[in-house]
């Protein structure tokens, strides 16, 4: 029996998967994955595999089964028909990628998940998981920032906290099945009361209510590309996510805009870059401390999310709209991280305390 030593890193697209490939030395590029350093890192282009509901089968909660036992025991799964969805042909040149993740999933000691860091992303690879049935070990690297160490951290050793992942995941999992056998059964379930009374504290998403200039989410940096740029919101959101996959900027979450203490450390670094923009350099040199007042302070966790900042990689080959977009996020993270007067009168009081 041939010896299985390979690990498989499974992303949602080339682009995410070539950043991550760098980052771990998976250098030499083939046929739908690339490969090296005992790794090989693959993609799914987007929601591969669908899951649907077994209309009709009573929803069971079976204590004995974790959560993901549970969704592969209420759902089928199968391929996604893009070419009746779409009226374009991407059918075949998905059972192609499929037939690549499967040989290279069937050499494999341990699968990471590195899709994208949101809820969907759990479910896009549940889907691919339960639809293989090909039992492995399996890491999730949660990667909200798509830099070298972080990356490394998140394929090796998996989430930083894999009890508050698991925890978080599981009351996700709970109102979206709740939703599932209400939709299927049609039944006056109140699913707003499940979803404003999750299962554990981390499954709802809280926002920071800050006084002065919060960071951007998707939906804000949406509004100010259509202001200050003219922009949709389907060019925003898709050039927003080439920033991310390029490691430029961290995942754009559709809401949340708070950061978590480690994003805010790794941003005093971060600064010192933002210094030689082209454009917005001036401001960064002219902030001598960073203002906390973008950290969360409620309830809220990275997996629900957190607000657009850039990474501290220096920006290069952008197309002209990549470059106008990532000039724009720039702005409000100066702006954001800029004490303001009462911070300042603040820290001058603690000093001469």
């Amino acid at each position: 029996m041939t010896e299985k030593t390979l690990v498989t890193v499974v992303t949602s697209n080339r682009f995410m998967a070539e950043t991550i490939a760098r980052a771990i030395d998976a250098n030499t590029e083939h046929e739908g994955y690339y490969h090296g350093n005992g790794y090989a890192v693959t993609w799914t282009n987007g929601e591969i595999i669908e899951a649907e509901y077994k209309h009709g089968e009573k929803f069971v909660m079976n204590s004995g089964q974790d959560m993901r036992q549970m969704y592969a025991h209420h759902f089928n799964f199968r391929m996604r028909n893009y070419d009746a969805l779409l009226g374009w042909e991407k059918s075949k040149a998905d059972e192609a990628q499929l037939s690549i993740i499967k040989a290279l999933w069937a050499k494999s000691s341990a699968v990471v998940n590195a899709m994208e860091p949101t809820f969907e992303g759990e479910l896009a690879f549940l889907n691919l998981y339960w639809y293989l049935r090909m039992p492995v070990t399996v890491r999730r690297a949660w990667l909200s920032r798509l830099r070298k160490p972080i990356i490394i951290c998140g394929v090796e050793n998996g989430v930083y906290s894999p009890d508050k992942h698991e925890k978080w995941l599981a009351g996700e999992l709970v109102n979206f099945f709740l939703k599932a056998d209400a939709v299927a059964g049609e039944n006056a379930l109140d699913i707003e009361s499940a979803e404003n009374n999750p299962t554990d504290e981390g499954s709802d998403v809280e926002l920071n209510i800050v006084k002065g200039q919060t960071l951007h989410n998707m939906v804000t940096l949406w509004m100010d590309a259509t202001m200050e740029l003219g922009y949709d919101f389907e060019p925003t959101f898709l050039i927003a996510h080439k920033l991310y996959a390029k490691g430029l900027i961290s995942y754009p979450y559709l809401y949340q805009n708070g950061i978590p203490g480690n994003v805010y450390d790794s941003m005093r670094r971060d600064f010192r870059v933002l210094e030689h923009n082209a454009q917005y350099g001036h401001m960064a040199k002219e902030v001598g401390w960073l203002s906390t007042r973008n950290t969360f302070h409620n309830s809220e966790t990275p997996y629900n999310g957190h607000g657009i900042v850039t990474t501290g990689l220096h920006p290069t080959n952008l197309s002209r709209d990549e470059e106008r977009l990532y000039n724009l996020i720039v702005k409000r993270v100066i702006e954001a991280f800029t004490p303001d007067e009462n911070e300042c009168q603040k820290k001058s009081r603690r000093k001469e305390a």
